[in-house]
């Protein structure tokens, strides 16, 4: 075909297939620079979206941090201040002359010191800077049954490893535990806890497995994460688990209990 044309149809030809392959690579340059965009503009949004979180997670931290600082300041003035002032003023009321007045009162700030002692605790145990958290839950435990007159069945097998543990670790393990057995005061009604501590078994990944059950009252899970008296509790128990990498999972049902499993692998 091209053998039989004249030279100005072949030159048309030949001018027809550089405009066909000139069509071709336009459009080939607009798809390929169209693709370059969106995948630029998906990466701009991704590295936002991860310095968003990023800066989240920085945020949480330290409001945490700022929260136990506050915690031992208020620890500190209730110990020094307040539980000074009870003392003495129990002194003073040793000078009461009728004795029925006297160990009326003197019972009355004898409950007081407790109650101030163990709030003074529960904000900042002098034993939580130690990064032995088997020892700071069983404390913990004992100082709760004490208070609130519930059993607790505390068990940690021998060998509990917990070293992998860094300090925000053992801190945040520690109150997810401790708000989880103030919530079981405050609403539970039960007669009877059990934590138990362990480190993984059979196929389960490597890390810290913490139980904590109840046979109380129970409740609907969904209705207290966004209402109701527990809400900020589970909330910031699940907020301090996020912030050490940690799975929380709260069950529950009405008459049945509550059990609380919180996993930290070892990384």
């Amino acid at each position: 075909m091209v053998e039989n044309m004249s030279p100005e149809e072949y030159i048309d030809y030949l001018l027809g297939i550089i405009h066909n392959y000139t069509i071709f690579f336009l459009i080939f340059d607009i798809v390929f620079f169209v693709a370059i965009l969106l995948v630029l503009i998906f990466l701009i949004k991704f590295l936002k979206s991860k310095e968003k979180i990023r800066a989240s997670g920085d945020y949480l931290r330290y409001t945490i941090r700022g929260m136990e600082k506050e915690r031992a300041r208020i620890a500190r003035e209730l110990h020094d201040t307040v539980a000074q002032d009870l003392r003495y003023c129990k002194s003073l009321s040793e000078k009461i002359e009728e004795n029925s007045v006297k160990s009326h009162v003197v019972e009355i700030l004898d409950k007081s010191i407790t109650e101030v002692r163990s709030m003074s605790y529960n904000l900042a145990p002098p034993d939580i800077t130690k990064n032995d958290l088997s020892a700071n839950i069983m404390n913990l435990c004992k100082t709760f049954s004490d208070f609130a007159k519930i059993e607790i069945r505390y068990t940690v097998p021998d060998g509990l490893d917990t070293q992998f543990l860094s300090h925000d670790d053992n801190l945040n393990l520690y109150r997810i535990v401790q708000e989880s057995l103030n919530n079981i005061h405050k609403h539970a009604c039960a007669s009877e806890v059990t934590v138990l501590l362990r480190n993984q078994m059979r196929n389960e990944e490597k890390g810290l497995y913490i139980f904590i059950s109840d046979d109380g009252l129970g409740f609907d899970t969904k209705k207290s994460y966004f209402s109701g008296t527990r809400h900020f509790g589970l909330v910031g128990m699940k907020q301090r688990a996020e912030l050490i990498g940690a799975k929380i999972n709260i069950t529950s049902e009405l008459d049945g209990g509550t059990q609380v499993s919180i996993i930290k692998t070892a990384e």
